[in-house]
């Protein structure tokens, strides 16, 4: 049996509304699922080891009390021995710095990647970060 144009016209409509009307809903690639994941990259401000992605940890960074006042923020970041353990920012593309950790308030024995800067605004400024100068290295650090 063959259909007119009018016809497939309204069995079209009626597939389309029925469609609609059953409740189905199309679903892409499932983005509105909630999964918790990592979302601070490297040098990213952040609140747990949980913000940064496996290889990371969320570390304390504080201002000497000789600048400022003691101030304190936190940064995803790795473990090093030296400027070729640390990665590039991905925000302001310049190297990382290997420096003591004891220079912004950790531990003797450790060694933290800390992102470099030339200005301000290579640095989350909006997070509490700015440009300062440490150990003859401009980073970016805790500001007030």
């Amino acid at each position: 049996m063959a259909f007119t144009r009018s016809q497939r016209f309204a069995l079209s409509l009626l597939t389309l509304i029925a469609t609609g009307l059953s409740g189905c809903i199309l679903i892409g690639d499932y983005e509105d699922l909630y999964e918790p994941a990592p979302k601070s990259i490297t040098y990213e401000a952040c609140y747990s080891n949980n913000d940064c992605f496996a290889d990371r940890f969320c570390e304390e960074l504080a201002r000497p009390a000789d600048h400022y006042t003691d101030y304190v923020n936190a940064i995803c970041t790795i473990d090093c021995f030296d400027d070729i353990d640390c990665p590039v920012s991905e925000f302001n593309l310049l190297p990382g710095a290997c420096i003591d950790h004891v220079l912004l308030g950790g531990s003797v024995t450790s060694r933290i990647c800390v992102e470099r800067c030339e200005i301000d605004a290579d640095c989350d400024v909006l997070g509490g970060f700015g440009c300062e100068v440490i150990d003859r290295e401009r980073l970016c650090v805790p500001i007030r």
